[in-house]
């Protein structure tokens, strides 16, 4: 072998000087030198753990090193400038994803382009033909799979023509047929002149495409070789520092044993009907090209998605097919969608490990530390699991790292089967041996093993077993011990099986495409059908609520909440709320009524120059606490609250103080019953309603507010999404207090506190969610519509306040509680 000891100076690629990174009690990156040149693969390779996805982190900007530089192209980069080093020309495809599960493909594509101020493509459609997607671009991400997900994160990275291509485990979650299209789209690039850094655990798959191979362990760079000068053996040495056995451990096909799994007529979204049976002590393959139902089928197991069938373990029928009850029959499934499905990330690494294993912890639900320490302690010893602390973040570990502890929980629990998903996926070579070890160790154990992976050479290696999926079915069952070229010749015989179904999968996309459009409009259409319902029975039982005055103080009465639910709609799509609206509202009308005598032109400029000030002030004031000091937002709107409300009482401590009685008849003055400020209130409910599915300013709300991580990796900082949406907020109390001085007429240091609680219900009524990205502002214009129409209506309906306070309660949570079963639906027409 041959190490390259010294390199040219690279100016036109990514070049990496003296980076250092260390985390508590862990030493992650130590005086690292790296660079990958213009039109050239440079592979980096070690163990999970040893710091590579650190240094990709730290060269796209997402990471902050403790010393070193990185320049791109020639330039310097300012540490920790993930926007700056995307223009420069430098793109990533993360391991994880940087893709909003619940944007479409298209948006996804279009929110790359717009964090970084570059022109979207003119056609996005002919832009991804170009890399022979296996999805159409108007497919919601998070109803792709795992594959199909990672190759997206790597087309979209590519689209972008970068100088610099950081490329990290792109093919972990891929199936052969789609990982030879990504080695070919490498390949395409790497000619174009693109410096591609690849990271990856799978070394033939390096060797096949790397011009250069740097080893990487415990965070210091053990050398920097040619790929024409090295074998698996000795780079796998070089990352554990140890000669390392990679073998499959040795087994006996078992011959006789119960059958401890079966399945009968079993079928659910996007599989069956079929039938399968895995016997005690026997290792199951499920094999298929990306899509074809294969991690469908393993889901069901547990009851997502399943819809008809039998479900047996040890010939007991389950009779109620859902996680909890199939765990206390003895399934045990993993996903292979680790970050989203399999570990808890706020959780120490103890708690995520002793997941599933009740009891074990300690009696009566209490557990105890003593044996989840040694639980711990177990499982690091036997899948050589890297961390400082059993009490860390699991988050804060390697993906691999965070892989062992989720395939580490069966053994604390030893259940009758065991089902997982692509369990190598992001595994370094060490690691995968011992995970290979541990199913090998249950099955002779007499545990029943159903295994799903899209490497073929791993099912080939472990499976006693292979059932071959096509279109959701069984295609082919491949007895005994079988190689990886006949797993592979069975992917292809069943091929015409895939394509004769494809006319019901694209009705199938295109009904599941439908029904997600339609449920994002339901508050809406639910609230415009309870609106009208309540005007139509409380004006056939009163003869005052048709009448002009009526109405049109009805409308002028939802000004107030119409303009602050639309502020605090904006905030919540960004994943964020304020408490202090009610105060703000308040102290809005105390400012009225100090500088507002009148509509003069002097008093007009003073109360102008008054109410910026007050949104400007009280949206800044909280973005520095949530956004800057990381003050959670409950804590810091209250505070707010009682410095804004203190104000309040300091200007105006009694009632007092006339505001410009020209407001009100400007108020007033309108088309016909209809106030021109409701109107202009609508108008601005639409064009906001608009600009959030037309505009890239409401694209990059959504996304914020739905994965504020992924948006940051693009370079839309959550950060400034979240602070402009605290000031937004603060002036849509503003506008609503404004209103409500000209209902009043005098200055009260109270009035607004009784329009917090119906603002957010506005918003709720109209589809919001505190989590974020969902919501509607035609919908929360509506919500405060709706919420005004019933304090309208309940006094000429002679209904006692009680009842009112009860009626709103029961609609709100009949509402929200119904939009989220349509969510949920929706969720499963996905395949979720």
């Amino acid at each position: 072998m041959t190490t390259v000891v010294t390199q040219p100076m690279v100016e036109t690629g990514v070049v990496l000087r003296g980076v250092s990174k260390s985390y508590p009690g862990v030493k992650a990156l130590s005086d690292v030198d790296f660079d990958c040149r213009p039109g050239e693969v440079h592979a980096l390779v070690g163990e999970n753990g040893s710091g590579k996805s650190t240094l990709i982190k730290i060269a796209a900007g997402v990471l902050t090193p403790d010393a070193g530089t990185v320049s791109i192209a020639g330039q310097s980069v300012a540490r920790g400038s993930i926007k700056q080093a995307r223009k420069l020309g430098l793109m990533t495809a993360y391991q994880d994803t940087a893709l909003v599960a619940e944007l479409t493909v298209e948006e996804n594509l279009a929110l790359s382009f717009d964090a970084i101020d570059e022109p979207r493509p003119p056609d996005l459609r002919k832009l991804l033909r170009r890399f022979d997607l296996p999805f159409p671009i108007n497919a919601t991400v998070s109803a792709l799979g795992p594959g199909a997900r990672q190759l997206l994160e790597v087309a979209r990275a590519m689209s972008h023509q970068p100088k610099v291509l950081l490329l990290d485990e792109p093919t972990a979650a891929l199936d052969m047929r789609l990982a030879g299209h990504l080695e070919h789209l490498v390949r395409e690039a790497r000619n174009d002149g693109t410096a591609i850094v690849y990271v990856s655990h799978r070394l033939e798959e390096v060797r096949r495409l790397a011009d250069r191979l740097t080893v990487l362990r415990d965070g210091v760079i053990r050398g920097t070789h040619d790929t024409n000068t090295w074998d698996v053996d000795d780079i796998v040495e070089l990352m554990v520092g140890a000669p390392t056995e990679l073998e499959f451990p040795p087994r006996v096909t078992p011959t006789t044993g119960a059958v401890r799994l079966e399945v009968r007529d079993f079928a659910g979204a996007g599989y069956g009907p079929l039938s399968m049976s895995v016997r005690g002590g026997e290792i199951v393959g499920v094999a298929g090209a990306e899509g074809n139902g294969q991690r469908a089928v393993l889901r069901g197991l547990i009851g997502a998605g399943h819809e008809a069938g039998e479900i047996l373990v040890d010939g007991a029928p389950l009779r109620r097919n859902r996680p909890d009850k199939a765990l206390a029959a003895g399934i045990s499934f993993q996903s292979g969608d680790r970050a989203a499905e399999s570990i808890f990330a706020p959780l120490p690494l103890v708690d995520n490990l002793t997941a599933q294993s009740g009891s074990a912890m300690g009696p009566l639900g209490v557990a105890r530390l003593q044996r989840l320490r040694a639980m711990f302690v177990l499982a690091s010893r036997q899948f050589g699991i890297v961390a400082a602390s059993p009490f860390q973040p699991i988050s804060a570990l390697s993906g691999g790292n965070q892989q062992k502890i989720v395939l580490a929980r069966p053994t604390l629990r030893q259940p009758k089967v065991l089902v997982v998903d692509e369990p190598t996926q992001g595994v370094d070579a060490r690691a995968r041996m011992d995970i290979y070890r541990m199913l090998a160790d249950a099955a002779d154990h007499g545990v029943a093993v159903l295994v799903n992976s899209s490497d073929s050479s791993e099912l080939a290696g472990l499976c006693d077993r292979v059932y071959v999926m096509s279109r959701g079915r069984i295609s082919q069952e491949l007895e005994g011990p079988t190689t990886e070229a006949e797993i592979v010749r069975s992917f292809v015989s069943a091929a015409g099986v895939e394509e004769d179904g494809g006319g019901q999968a694209a009705v199938s996309s295109f009904v599941n495409r439908a029904l997600g459009g339609l449920s994002s409009r339901i508050p809406i259409v639910a609230l415009a059908v309870l609106c009208t319902l309540m005007a139509l029975y409380t004006g056939s039982q009163s003869d005052v609520f048709w009448t002009g005055p009526n109405l049109a103080n009805l409308l002028l009465l939802t000004l107030p909440l119409g303009f602050v639910a639309l502020g605090q709609q904006y905030t919540m799509l960004s994943g964020g709320f304020d408490l202090s609206i009610g105060a703000t509202m308040s102290l809005t009308v105390v400012a009225a009524s100090i500088t507002l005598p009148d509509l003069g032109p002097l008093s007009l400029l003073r109360s102008v120059g008054a109410f910026l000030l007050i949104a400007l002030v009280v949206g800044a004031f909280n973005a520095v606490l949530i956004g800057l000091l990381k003050v959670n937002a409950i804590v810091a709107t209250i505070a707010t609250t009682g410095i804004v409300q203190g104000v309040a009482i300091v200007l105006r401590p009694e009632p007092g103080g006339f505001i410009a009685p020209e407001l009100t008849t400007a108020f007033s003055q309108g088309v016909g019953f209809i106030p021109g400020a409701f109107l202009l209130l609508v108008a601005l409910a639409v064009a906001l309603e608009v600009w959030l599915h037309r505009g890239r300013g409401g694209l990059a709300l959504r996304a914020v507010g739905f994965d504020a991580q992924a948006s940051d990796r693009v370079g839309r900082r959550a950060v400034i999404v979240r602070s402009v949406g605290l000031v937004v907020c603060a002036f849509g109390a503003v506008l609503g207090g404004i209103c409500v001085a000209s209902l009043t007429g005098i200055g009260t240091n109270d009035v607004g506190g009784g329009y917090t609680l119906p603002c957010f219900a506005a918003v709720f009524l109209g589809g919001a969610a505190l989590s974020g990205g969902r919501g509607s502002f035609v919908g929360a214009l509506l919500g405060a519509l709706f919420l005004s129409l019933l304090d309208n209506a309940t006094p000429l309906l002679d209904v006692p306040n009680g009842a009112k306070q009860a009626a709103y309660g029961l609609i709100l949570i009949v509402a929200v509680g119904s939009y989220a079963v349509a969510e949920r639906r929706r969720g499963h027409g996905r395949g979720r």
